[in-house]
């Protein structure tokens, strides 16, 4: 049985072809009989109407549903490139999709002395071209910007810093009749009406009804989604970037120059 909040691709496959009136009678889940609207092609719907609701809580909020472990690597000296996890990389990481932060950490010993490192616009490439360095009161120069499947740092870090990077994971498609979706609290309906949707057009059946029935739940996700800490909402961040003089620089950051403007 799965958990609350979760189906199984089964469960979403029946749930789906009841809510668009195409459930054969004695129907069971497979991976290969043929309907109207066949199992593989019921599957894929799901999948896509699946990811659409990742998108949908991935790009719209910053609540952090879905968040891989914490990657570290440490860094070589010579590279500024250094590839995103694949899902074979780095001891079989989830495989990349969106980054929500990376940071630095100032004790490599330790666990506990980690500073944010900001991103740089490609215009500012060349900014923060002096050698890398860092300081133990939180000031470093070090940048980063994705570029393709690589983390591009500037200026080229010096060997032996170690870097956490906290990222949201590609979406695993359902493929197995067992495979868990996670809905997360009952969304997903979102994934049952977006499939059925599908297979009504297939049919050239009035979509009306679902329709609307999408916008509800859409409207119900963001109404609802983005508040997931109930007694700590969400604030502007202080991110302590200030230096002694005011510049933006000091604390948890520094500027382009080592700390000083």
């Amino acid at each position: 049985m799965a958990e609350t909040g979760t189906m199984t691709l089964s469960d979403l496959m029946i749930a789906t072809r009841q809510r668009a009136d195409q459930l054969p009678s004695g129907y069971v889940p497979s991976t290969s009989n043929i309907y109207f609207v066949s199992d593989p092609e019921l599957i894929s719907y799901i999948n896509q109407s699946y990811f659409e609701l990742y998108d949908l809580l991935v790009q719209k909020y910053g609540n952090d549903y879905f968040v891989a472990p914490a990657l570290s690597f440490s860094t070589d000296g010579q590279s500024f490139l250094y590839p995103l996890p694949d899902g074979t990389l780095y001891s079989g990481a989830p495989a990349f999709y969106k980054v929500l932060g990376l940071d630095l950490n100032l004790n490599p010993i330790g666990n506990d002395s980690f500073i944010t490192i900001p991103p740089f616009m490609f215009a500012e490439r060349n900014r923060y071209s002096v050698p890398n360095m860092q300081a133990f009161y939180g000031l470093t120069n070090l940048r980063y910007r994705l570029q393709a499947n690589n983390v591009w740092f500037t200026p080229t870090p010096a060997a032996g810093q170690v870097i956490r990077m906290w990222y949201v994971p590609r979406l695993t498609q359902l493929v197995n009749l067992v495979d868990i979706c996670d809905g997360v609290s009952g969304w997903t309906e979102y994934i049952i009406i977006d499939a059925a949707l599908k297979m009504m057009q297939k049919q050239e059946s009035d979509i009306s009804v679902l329709a609307a029935q999408k916008v509800a739940i859409i409207q119900r996700i963001e109404a609802a989604a983005e508040n997931r800490d109930q007694g700590n909402p969400q604030t502007v961040s202080d991110t302590q970037s200030q230096n002694w003089f005011g510049s933006d620089s000091g604390w948890g950051y520094g500027s382009g120059n080592g700390g000083f403007k």
